[in-house]
């Protein structure tokens, strides 16, 4: 018998992106799920946060990856509690200009601490069933 760990019927998509502010407010741990796919290239992922006043407050490009969970520690200069900033996310096949965008993803987080231990919700992509899920699993 053979177990297939891929979905062959998936596309190449943020599945998932969910980021939490750490509680000095100086940085986002963000984690980002990818599906598992079995053939083409390993996806590039560039995250943008820009400032309320829409200037780039500090960006983050991960080549070619291979793993379907990343997990990232995202830096920010100057920040500015209880600000709305804005994240970018693109995915992205290829290198250089022939590079092609497979998924791009837009939101809003409010710079504040929330904490995932006690279930609070952070901010993100796909999240309503993400969180449906953990509750779920949690009954």
């Amino acid at each position: 018998m053979e177990i297939n760990f891929f979905d062959d019927s998936a596309t190449l998509r943020f599945e998932h992106i969910l980021v939490y502010a750490y509680p000095d407010l100086r940085r986002l741990w963000v984690r980002i799920w990818l599906p598992a796919l079995l053939d083409g290239a390993a996806p590039n992922v560039e995250l943008r946060l820009l400032n309320p006043d829409g200037s780039e407050n500090n960006s983050l490009v991960l080549l070619a990856q291979t793993d379907t969970k990343l997990n990232n520690t995202f830096h920010l200069k100057d920040p500015v509690p209880g600000a709305t900033y804005r994240m970018i996310a693109e995915l992205s096949v290829g290198f250089n200009a022939e590079a092609k965008t497979v998924d791009r993803q837009e939101f809003d987080l409010i710079l504040e601490f929330r904490d995932p231990e006690a279930e609070q919700r952070g901010f993100g992509v796909g999240l309503d069933e993400w969180f449906a899920a953990a509750s779920e699993e949690d009954q």
